[in-house]
């Protein structure tokens, strides 16, 4: 693989574990029962967020694994919950049991999703690169062939002249 492309999906496994680390991060601390953060609050959850799904777009394809990926969004999900804690909410740093079980269901089912889109992304992807990249081959016209012209006999060209092809007189 080539170093600018080392692996298709990374921004797209980016940008899912940035987008769904936020997402539900504020779902399971609304679950966990830490309430909807303010707009100072979803403005730094989002910055932070948006660091973990970079950084998680620009790891080496040797970390493009499904543990890779569960250890990414659990990171994401530690700076979701440390950034909400953080700015003027009501419960400790420390995550009660309730939220703590809904930060980790939804590590994993982020982990399943992302997955799930990576294999359908790459297949997809496959076939439009080979449909795409196919050469362009021309197109086989068929050609045109002569029309048989019959053969002209003068003696059926007197006939045919001789022949009349007027009809009976019609009553009026």
């Amino acid at each position: 693989m080539s170093p600018a492309r080392s692996d298709a999906t990374a921004t797209l496994r980016g940008a899912a574990v940035g987008a769904l680390s936020a997402g539900l991060a504020v779902a399971a601390h609304g679950a966990g029962g830490g309430g909807f953060p303010a707009s100072a609050a979803l403005t730094l959850l989002l910055l932070a967020c948006s660091g973990v799904g970079a950084i998680t777009a620009n790891l080496p394809p040797r970390f493009h694994s499904s543990s890779a990926l569960l250890g990414a969004l659990g990171f994401g999900q530690v700076a979701g919950h440390l950034t909400l804690a953080a700015t003027a909410h009501v419960h400790a740093v420390l995550p009660a049991a309730p939220m703590l079980l809904a930060h980790a269901a939804a590590t994993v089912v982020c982990a399943l999703l992302i997955a799930s889109a990576e294999r359908l992304y790459r297949s997809l992807v496959h076939v439009w690169r080979v449909v795409l990249r196919g050469e362009p081959r021309p197109v086989a016209v068929a050609a045109a062939l002569p029309h048989p012209v019959p053969r002209r006999n003068p003696v059926d060209a007197l006939l045919r002249a001789s022949i009349s092809r007027r009809g009976p007189p019609v009553l009026v």
